[in-house]
């Protein structure tokens, strides 16, 4: 494939083709399951607020954030990670590992030939509670 859809698909296949724990990979769904069943992620979203979630290894939601709680179901779909909510909109997204504990959720965009693939940038970001976090960068106080 020529021009930037091939560009674009390159590089998409490269970053599969990172090791397994490494920063910058995009996880299949055997990797999503085994990173977030069960744990409590904490995070920030792009503009700043802090979230905290946690994911029953049945596929319960708990969410919570200044405004509230809100329960919900988790899911893996097409080898993205989706939480639907009670109260809330849901919605489906990439993870991309950006450290040891530190986990990206990117939105969907249609790439070549109608395929989905990550956005450029990512709308959240988070760490399980029960360890160190590796993007303290981004960590704001909790709730």
């Amino acid at each position: 494939m020529n021009g930037p859809a091939g560009v674009v698909l390159a590089c998409y296949l490269a970053l599969l083709a990172v090791p397994a724990g490494a920063a910058g990979e995009i996880l299949d769904e055997k990797a999503i399951a085994s990173s977030l069943s069960g744990i409590t992620l904490d995070g920030v979203y792009a503009d700043g607020g802090f979230f905290s979630e946690t994911y029953a290894t049945g596929g319960d939601i708990t969410y919570r954030d200044r405004n509230g709680k809100s329960d919900g179901n988790w899911s893996i779909k097409d080898g993205m990670f989706c939480t639907f909510y009670e109260n809330q909109q849901g919605a489906c997204f990439f993870v991309r590992r950006d450290g040891d504990n530190c986990f990206a959720f990117i939105e969907p965009k249609i790439g070549p030939n109608g395929t989905k693939l990550p956005r450029d940038q990512w709308t959240s970001r988070g760490w399980n509670r029960a360890t160190p976090s590796s993007c303290l960068e981004d960590r704001k106080d909790s709730i």
